[in-house]
């Protein structure tokens, strides 16, 4: 679309996210980035059984469950006798794994009250919306009300509040921006296959007592919008809104209009039409820079976008079997493109990773999952590399046996697997410090298994207990 842009509402200290955590172009508490960069780091001190740079991938599987609390020490664990002082330290610090004890927090157990009554939680969106420096997360529900309500923590635990107090069905997926320029983040989600809309609430910020007031994106046309993501895909210094509108077959983008709360300013346009053959959903919840250009690339489908210079966008197909799936990216590999994961979201198949190599993209099987809705890249660790989560939904899928998988990696395309929660289902599920404490811990939202309930993982250093 062509417009006018409001240049004030988006200056430097601006804030916008993903599905998942804030972009800031000021300092933000985000561990983990998929562009950080460790230039200290030795690549001959990994452990046996590690592959060098360029060898082809390994994982190592390995099962443990967190629903006892028990402790999962990381295999890569770091001979240390100094203390939980210099683990912190090294965390901080980066390059030094570090073992992890997985502390669980459960609606089940009173720690946190359930988003509400139903049992169709859709959507889980995790920002800084109280600007703490603290990851919040809001949590959507299909069939009772309040329909949106978001955690914050209070240094024990999470208090709830209430974001939408009726009754809507809001989709998987959702973004967090600052779409009206006042230094803090509003929420977007889509209407799922029942209806047209897209939504974003303002975020009262710093008056919580008062409420979020809704406001339309997009009212009319083609339903079901699952999943969102915004970053400024275009370079032009301002973020946009793009969404998969499955009910159109197409992917729509959106310029942020000078005035978000008048209905009309919202102009989409359509970057990519499929005919046939499944839906496509799916972004990573950290956006990437594929081609290295400086700019930010529209990733899923199984797909990336390569942005022209008219401004149009050359399909660039990855794996077309990977469209109706979950995804994640970053530099998994040191060097080169960032690494793209694909995770089976709404049916049973193979999770893999993809690697940019000799001009196309190598495929490299993780494991065969069951309905994985949850995929993240993130260092859970500490050392550094970057490390991938697949979760099972539960209900459809696996039931009771569904899983949550992390792979720690090595930086050079070596993985070790680890079985991080079974019993429960996942679903949209997030990576984030929840807490504060600098870790990034795993937000675990049920779809339908065993909802309503909302579970936290605390990534915590086993050497704390």
């Amino acid at each position: 679309m062509e417009g006018s842009h409001c240049t004030a509402s988006f200056q430097p200290a601006t804030l916008w996210s993903g599905r998942q955590g804030c972009l800031r172009s000021r300092a933000c508490n985000c561990a983990g980035a998929s562009s950080r960069q460790h230039p200290g780091h030795n690549h001959d001190r990994h452990p046996k059984g590690w592959t060098p740079c360029g060898a082809p991938p390994s994982i190592v599987a390995e099962s443990a469950d967190p629903m006892t609390n028990q402790t999962f020490p990381h295999p890569k664990r770091p001979p240390t006798r100094f203390g939980p002082w210099l683990l912190a330290l090294a965390w901080a610090a980066g390059g030094m794994a570090q073992p992890i004890h997985w502390e669980r927090r459960s609606s089940a157990d009173g720690f946190l009250a359930p988003p509400n009554s139903g049992n169709q939680q859709t959507c889980c969106v995790a920002a800084d919306f109280d600007g703490d420096g603290i990851t919040d997360f809001a949590v959507g529900e299909r069939t009772r009300a309040p329909a949106v309500v978001w955690y914050r923590w209070n240094g024990r635990g999470w208090d709830r509040r209430v974001i939408e107090p009726g009754l809507l069905k809001p989709e998987a997926g959702g973004a967090a921006a600052d779409l009206d320029g006042d230094g803090d983040l509003d929420l977007v989600l889509g209407q799922d296959a029942s209806g047209p809309n897209l939504w974003w609430w303002e975020n009262p910020a710093p008056r919580f007592d008062l409420p979020w007031p809704r406001h339309a994106i997009k009212k009319t046309g083609a339903h079901k919008h699952h999943d969102q993501t915004i970053a400024d895909y275009d370079g032009d210094g301002r973020p946009e809104l793009i969404s998969w509108n499955q009910g159109a077959r197409a992917l729509l983008w959106f310029e942020i209009p000078v005035r978000p709360r008048d209905p009309s300013a919202w102009q989409a346009r359509v970057v990519y039409r499929w005919e046939k053959g499944a839906e496509c959903e799916g972004f990573p919840s950290r956006p990437v820079d594929v081609d290295g250009d400086g700019v930010p690339d529209l990733v899923g489908g199984g797909r990336w976008f390569r942005r022209l210079a008219n401004g149009t966008f050359a399909v660039e197909v990855i794996d077309d079997s990977m469209r109706f799936t979950q995804c994640a990216a970053g530099q998994l590999v040191e060097g080169g493109r960032p690494e793209v994961v694909f995770s089976p979201g709404d049916m049973d198949g193979v999770a893999r990773w993809y690697q940019w190599r000799d001009g196309r993209w190598e495929a490299h099987d993780l494991r065969a999952v069951r309905h994985g809705h949850t995929c993240e890249v993130r260092d859970f660790d500490g050392d550094g590399h970057l490390d991938i989560l697949i979760g099972e939904m539960g209900d459809p899928g696996a039931g009771d046996e569904a899983r949550t998988f992390l792979w720690f990696g090595d930086g050079r395309g070596g993985f070790r697997e680890r079985v991080v929660s079974a019993g429960l289902g996942i679903h949209e599920g997030q990576a984030a410090d929840v807490d504060g404490d600098g870790r990034i811990d795993i937000i675990m939202k049920p779809y339908h298994h065993r909802a309503p309930r909302i579970d936290v993982l605390l990534n915590r250093p086993a050497a704390s207990r």
